[in-house]
């Protein structure tokens, strides 16, 4: 009887023991370590919050996006979730343009519209690498980025003014310009009053 008794308290803890392992096995293999998401960069000037105005998806998985916080715009260059470069566009008066309003990009060059002051608009060219590079940048009374020709690539058209007899009452006309190794080239102009132009244009320039 004692000898049975002993077989069945061995064969119960052999049991109770094989049950323990069993259950922290299976505790182990299920537990899941939460993992954080990397943070998303915050682009310099927006750390209270930007609006995104646009945002152009590139070759590779990265990015150019346009921002805009009050009057102070911003150019931002992603790679996935990281911030390559971001940057104001300076005018030829020195000052960064106050809004940004579109873009049109090809691999890695873009132009880009702006615009400043009570009447006045403006398309830079960049080059995107390891940084933001503006290689040009065209102004008038308004400016939009445009693919002109349908080859792809970024080009500009720009409305001007004859000044005469002076800005208010003088009439408009419209640039175009192709782009050409990072350059902006002017093909031509509009006549005075004529509508915006579909594509590139070769007439003369009043000035």
């Amino acid at each position: 009887m004692i000898r049975g008794y002993r077989k069945w308290m061995v064969a119960a803890a052999g049991v109770a023991v094989l049950a323990v392992s069993s259950a922290a096995a299976g505790t182990t293999a299920g537990a899941v370590t939460p993992v954080a998401a990397p943070a998303q960069a915050v682009v310099p000037g927006c750390e209270q919050g930007c609006e995104s105005v646009f945002s152009v998806a590139l070759p590779g998985g990265s990015r150019l996006e346009g921002l805009q916080r009050g009057m102070s715009a911003y150019l931002a260059y992603w790679d996935g979730a990281a911030l390559k470069d971001s940057t104001q566009v300076q005018g030829t008066d020195g000052f960064p343009y106050a809004t940004v309003t579109g873009a049109v990009c090809a691999s890695d060059r873009c132009t880009v519209s702006f615009g400043y002051g009570a009447h006045a608009g403006a398309v830079a060219a960049v080059q995107l690498g390891a940084k933001i590079t503006v290689t040009d940048k065209v102004e008038g009374v308004t400016a939009e980025a445009r693919d002109l020709n349908g080859d792809g690539e970024p080009d500009a058209i720009v409305r001007q003014s004859t000044y005469e007899p002076d800005f208010a009452s003088a009439p408009l006309y419209w640039e175009t310009y192709l782009s050409h190794n990072g350059h902006l080239v002017r093909t031509g102009c509009t006549a005075p009053g004529a509508d915006t132009p579909a594509g590139a244009v070769a007439g003369g320039c009043p000035v």
